[in-house]
């Protein structure tokens, strides 16, 4: 970039800067109003809030898999019907961190399912299990 371009790029950046912001008060403050006498309150697009999430987590734990040694395993558990996927874990369950055990490959199988693979380097069983993370609908 040279000299010349410098100021204006400045002034492009602190444009859009505040065009930006003008941009989120108007929003914040058409539709922050809660009177019915309002001209614009029947027109006002803001959409519902969101009920809190006290009580609506839920974490499911799949039931633990052995992987024999020297074996690759794999894992998975899903969200009961009803409540929505939102993250997902994997886990082994030995009592000790052990650098014997690989997590290979992670993620969701579908939108409501967590899937977890696994490889055991060590000489004896070992047992892990996937988690899931979901959410309750609204009451």
């Amino acid at each position: 970039m040279t000299r010349s371009e410098q100021p204006m790029n400045m002034i492009k950046t602190t444009v859009q800067l505040s065009l930006g912001v003008a941009f989120g008060v108007g929003m914040v403050l058409s539709c922050s109003g809660t009177s019915s006498d309002r001209p614009d309150a029947a027109t006002c697009g803001c959409p519902a809030s969101e009920p809190p999430l006290a009580g609506r987590l839920v974490t499911i734990e799949g039931l633990p898999q052995p992987i024999a040694p020297g074996a690759d395993g794999a894992t998975g558990v899903m969200c009961p019907p009803g409540l929505q996927f939102l993250s997902g874990g994997c886990a082994s369950m030995e009592p000790t961190v052990s650098e014997n055990i690989t997590l290979q490959q992670f993620g969701f199988n579908n939108q409501y399912s967590w899937y977890c693979e696994f490889r055991n380097n060590k000489v004896t069983t070992v047992m892990v299990r996937a988690t899931v993370l979901c959410l309750k609908p609204p009451a």
